[in-house]
């Protein structure tokens, strides 16, 4: 598949937004420079880069599954591309988490390396297993979340095609949403049990992915309707998201990214501006960035803080965010390809891509 460039920028967006919010908001009052920057817009509402990664996906996946034959095959092309970076960042992790005591979430344990490999969040592992699992990074939680909409979405695709795929999962969202109010002003088993498989499933998301894909259709088809599709459902998850927050800051800030999305898949001076060097390379070394950071920046922070003077202390981030961002990129660059090269060797399930008649 090829890449476009503007969507690279976009991660390299997303990736600075969330590493803007663990820095300085939600991790401020253990940091040198405590919470003096915590309530800066970007900062503060920075872990919306998440919903930014989520419309990415919805993009993306729509255009992936139309490569594709199978659901199993559409599973192992995700799988190996998220499994070699967890692999590797897992593996860092924990190897360096006694060099690195000053981590926020602790000293983790072996077994909780297991729930990010398979992308299978914590609580369903204790569930099954009777084991209690910890997430080795909290920041993992959005993969849980991604592949759990990888499966279903596939398996949609195949059954109902592209455009009601993109519509049944508006569906979700809003099967969650209603569920959510229902269960605070009845005791019925019944919408309570459903609330539970609708969180389960993490529908709660999928207003995202389903914006995401629409967009996708609208610029593939130059079709308006789907734009206005993807507009509406960005509102809708965005009145949610506000709502469950209690904060119209909130919906503000999440409606201009939304928007700042839209604009740039029609707007080519935007597209320049997201194709600019600095942002394609941290969007290219996003994942592994994402996986890594959080603990292991503070842990930098806290352990090189003499380093500088009080005044400057909030320079800190940027000395280890360099560091960490040379880790990830030497991850991307040379660490992902041979394990990539190694499961493609040695598994063959789904390597056939093409394409076949689905429903639209």
């Amino acid at each position: 598949m090829n890449r476009i460039d503007y969507l690279d920028g976009h991660r390299g967006v997303a990736i600075l937004l969330v590493i803007f919010y663990h820095a300085f908001n939600r991790w401020a009052e253990i940091t040198p420079y405590q919470d003096i920057y915590a309530n800066f817009p970007l900062f503060k509402f920075g872990f919306l880069g998440v919903q930014l990664f989520f419309l990415l996906s919805g993009f993306v996946i729509l255009m992936t599954l139309e490569k594709c034959t199978t659901v199993r095959g559409f599973i192992y092309q995700r799988w190996l591309r998220l499994f070699p970076a967890m692999l590797i960042c897992s593996v860092i992790i924990f190897a360096s988490s006694g060099f690195f005591y000053e981590r926020p979430l602790g000293d983790p344990l072996a077994k909780n390396i297991i729930p990010g490999l398979l992308f299978i969040e914590p609580y369903i592992l204790t569930t099954l297993t009777g084991i209690n699992f910890q997430s080795l990074e909290g920041t993992f939680w959005s993969l849980y979340v991604e592949f759990k909409f990888y499966i279903i979405a596939a398996i949609l695709y195949f059954i109902i095609g592209s455009h009601r795929l993109v519509i049944t999962l508006f569906f979700c969202l809003l099967a969650w949403f209603f569920s959510f109010i229902l269960v605070q002003y009845t005791e019925s088993k019944l919408i309570n049990y459903a609330h539970s498989v609708f969180d389960l499933l993490s529908f709660e998301y999928f207003g995202w992915f389903s914006a995401g894909s629409a967009f996708y259709l609208a610029k593939k088809n130059n079709d308006s309707r789907w734009y206005i599709f993807a507009l509406l459902t960005c509102l809708v998850s965005s009145v949610i998201l506000a709502y469950r927050g209690e904060s119209i800051a909130l919906f503000i800030a999440i409606i201009t990214l939304s928007l700042f999305f839209t604009i740039s898949l029609v707007n080519p001076f935007v597209q320049r501006v997201l194709s600019t060097k600095f942002l394609l390379f941290f969007g290219f070394i996003s994942y592994p960035l994402y996986l890594l950071h959080e603990n292991l920046m503070v842990a930098l922070i806290l352990k090189f803080e003499w380093l500088v003077p009080s005044r400057l202390s909030s320079m800190l981030p940027i000395i280890a965010v360099g560091f960490i961002g040379l880790l990830s990129f030497f991850i991307a660059k040379k660490g992902e390809k041979p394990i990539k090269q190694f499961l493609k060797w040695n598994f063959s399930i789904g390597k056939k891509c093409g394409k076949r008649n689905i429903p639209s």
